[in-house]
């Protein structure tokens, strides 16, 4: 099992409403508002590496998200 660290940049005032969008997502352990250059931050399991792409894929689908950057356990 490995474990996928999304960092979320949102457009303005949308920070809560990604938030509720992620918690949603079959997968996501944890998700956080944060300070600094990223707004949100969502901790994810993964049975198989392979599966990262779909749930990044879901999480850019939600509306106010700009941005994001991955980091996969190894």
């Amino acid at each position: 099992m490995a474990v996928a660290i999304v960092l979320i940049q949102v457009k303005g005032g949308k920070a809560k409403s990604v938030y509720e969008a992620i918690k949603k997502i079959n997968g996501v352990k944890e998700v956080h508002v944060v300070t600094g250059p990223y707004d949100v931050i969502a901790y994810i399991d993964l049975p198989d590496r392979s599966e990262y792409r779909g749930i990044v894929f879901e999480i850019h689908e939600i509306s106010g998200v700009a941005k994001t950057e991955t980091c996969i356990s190894l």
